[in-house]
This record gives C-alpha cells, structure tokens and sequence, in this order.
C-alpha cells in the first residue's frame, strides 16, 4: 500500500551518493510533475529507513519536495540479509545521517562510492555468510 509521508520522516541506510546515479535520476525527474515509484522503507527501532531508492529521495528533497510516496517493506528486514541492513543503519546513526537531506556532501564519483559504500557492503555480507 502506498503511503504519503513527510520527506524529512525518513532516514537513510546508505552514508553517500553515486554521482552517475545522480545525474541519471536528474535526467527524468520531473519537478514541476514529480511521479516515480513509491520509495520502499522499513521500520527499525523507533524509525523508518530508505531501503531503496535515496537518489530519487535526495532529488525529491533538491526540488523542494516536502512529501514523498512509500511502501512499507517491513519482510526484507526478516530476510536473510537483514543484519546488513542494520549495519548500514548504525553506520547512519554514526555519522549522524538523519534525513536524507545529510547527503548534502556525500555524493561520490562512481569508483568511489563503489569504493567506500559498495564495497563495504558487500565485505558486510560475506563475513555473515
């Protein structure tokens, strides 16, 4: 079910942006008109995290966008891979990422965010498996 709820509710789960991801999304964002798939979050705690999709979030957010669609995705944090997820979501915290405005700063050309936020993720999950 699709919900509205203020941009400024939802945290992010990931410490920066891909600069390619960026300009791609700038390319078919319509301010004036914005229509995109609603954004999948979960609850942890006491909040509600982006799983996916905080390009399109910080986009929303550089227009102006106050509101955004979401759809809960409460299963994928009784998956599998949950406990990456958490780990992205402490990492947040640490830095102190609380909105998906934080991201002002973080946005990273392609072979360093695959450095620095790829990478990390993805030795997260092996040393799980």
């Amino acid at each position: 079910m699709v919900q509205i709820l203020a941009i400024n509710t939802v945290r992010p789960s990931q410490l920066y942006l891909s600069s390619q991801k960026l300009a791609a999304v700038l390319e078919w964002f319509d301010f004036a008109n914005p229509s995109y798939d609603p954004l999948p979050i979960a609850e942890y705690g006491d909040e509600l995290y982006l799983l996916d999709g905080h390009t399109r979030a910080f986009v929303a957010h550089l227009g102006g966008i106050k509101q955004v669609r979401v759809t809960r995705e409460q299963s994928i944090l009784e998956q599998e891979d949950k406990q990456v997820y958490h780990e992205c979501f402490a990492w947040c915290a640490d830095a102190e990422l609380r909105t998906v405005s934080d991201l002002s700063g973080r946005i990273l050309n392609p072979e360093v965010y695959q450095k620095l936020w790829i990478d990390r993720c993805q030795q997260v999950a092996e040393q799980l498996e």
